[in-house]
């Protein structure tokens, strides 16, 4: 007989999904919000974007170092 798992425990196949979406949105979200302001107070047009390259890119590295089998 398989014992449940205790609450809490990550684990859960769902879990990890949603996890990762949100380590995706929050890195576009906070480093988009970066260039934005950097774009407003430098009077620049192309941070904004930057800052959304930086922030997935960082999102990506964060997910692989968490979850990549290696």
């Amino acid at each position: 007989m398989s014992r449940p798992e205790p609450p809490g425990k990550p684990g859960g196949g769902s879990d990890i999904v949603w996890s990762i979406i949100g380590t995706l949105v929050a890195g576009v979200l906070a480093w988009g919000a970066i260039g934005w302001l950097l774009d407003r107070w430098l009077g620049t047009e192309f941070l904004v974007a930057v800052g959304i390259l930086v922030g997935a890119a960082a999102a990506f590295y964060l997910i692989i170092r968490r979850y990549g089998g290696g």
